[in-house]
């Protein structure tokens, strides 16, 4: 036999195990599956929003007063559906399981010595159609969930970054302030020169309704053995903060060879830590980041308050000092919600509030 010349007997066992693998994945989609599968996931999520609301307003997390309400209407909408779309899931599914049957006995029975070429090319062009059907039927009972999935998802996705953010504050090496609040926080690299190389630190940018404050978190090696890390040590400790007043500006770049390595830069105050900070951030859209800075900034952020802000606090910071009264010297730096004391620039003395 030529080396060119097909084995009819091969040609036709590889038709047959094409036909029966193309036939194997629908027997489980015929009972839609995959839909049941996105059903109840979106019934469990549905469920479970109300109580993860619950939870992050039980560890303090004061904004986005508009979730509660999200997770009822959620709820509402599904209650309202979800039976009528159960029933036509099984019903659809009733038929779908009664189709395939008399084409699974015909695969079944499908093999070398017992069909013709013709047959299982036959028999691959009813199984491809029966699975062009299922995906027809999948998509048109999807479709009756699938702007509530979407809207679900995105909620999901919030408070995602709302409890990982609760889950950094929580862990920080440093305090925070009476009634200060954590509106997000993101792994990132500070760029201290301005240019990100191995040797800048890495940790979480913690964004609160009154400061932004670096803490550096990671593993650092402590000693080599050949070039190779035998030993390591975790390095957590705060770098910088800063009163969100005093950030002049925020500009979100994207960098990269493909653009998609997202930083913020921020022009700072004079008399801040530094005037320029650039910081890679690490999951999160700088964008994104620019406008919670800004909203909480121009303060427009309070306005989505779920917890009230303490305004004995408040009405203590109106009442700080503008001078030292031991040496007469401006108090310039921004005086914070939650603050204690104020030390002046000029003579170190340490003013009460």
């Amino acid at each position: 036999m030529s080396a060119t010349q097909v084995n009819p007997v091969d040609e036709l066992r590889k038709e047959i195990d094409s036909v029966k693998a193309d036939f194997s994945g629908l027997i489980s989609r015929s009972n839609l599956s995959v839909v049941r599968d996105d059903f109840s996931e979106l019934d469990t999520n549905i469920a479970n929003l109300g109580l993860r609301v619950k939870k992050i307003r039980d560890r303090n997390y004061a904004f986005n007063k508009l979730y509660e309400q999200q997770a009822a209407a959620y709820q509402k909408q599904w209650t309202s559906k979800k039976f009528s779309i159960q029933n036509q899931i099984n019903s659809e599914a009733s038929k779908m399981v009664a189709a395939i049957k008399p084409l699974e006995q015909r695969v079944s029975r499908l093999q070398v010595g017992m069909a013709s070429m013709s047959v299982a090319k036959t028999l691959k062009t009813e199984v491809e159609s029966f699975e062009s059907r299922l995906s027809s039927v999948e998509r048109s009972l999807k479709q009756l969930f699938d702007d509530l999935q979407t809207e679900v998802e995105n909620l999901e996705r919030q408070l995602d970054l709302v409890e990982t953010s609760l889950d950094h504050s929580e862990s920080a090496s440093f305090g925070f302030l009476p009634g200060e609040c954590v509106v997000m926080a993101v792994k990132a690299v500070w760029a201290k020169d301005k240019k990100e190389d191995k040797d800048d630190p890495e940790g979480i940018l913690f964004l609160t309704d009154q400061r932004l404050i670096f803490e550096q978190k990671q593993e650092v090696a402590t000693k080599k053995v050949l070039f190779v890390t035998t030993e390591r040590e975790l390095i957590q400790k705060q770098l910088f903060e800063v009163p969100v007043v005093s950030v002049e500006s925020v500009t979100p770049t994207k960098q990269g060879l493909f653009k998609n390595e997202d930083w913020i830069e921020l022009v700072l105050a004079s008399g801040s830590f530094d005037r320029d900070t650039r910081l890679h951030l690490d999951g999160q859209d700088c964008k994104e980041w620019q406008k919670l800075i800004t909203r909480v900034k121009n303060k427009d952020i309070d306005a989505e308050r779920a917890m009230e802000v303490d305004q004995e606090a408040v009405e203590k910071v109106k009442s700080a000092p503008t001078e030292c009264p031991n040496c007469g010297g401006a108090i310039t730096k921004p005086v914070l919600r939650g603050q204690d004391m104020i030390t002046c620039e000029f003579c170190g003395n340490v003013i009460r509030l």
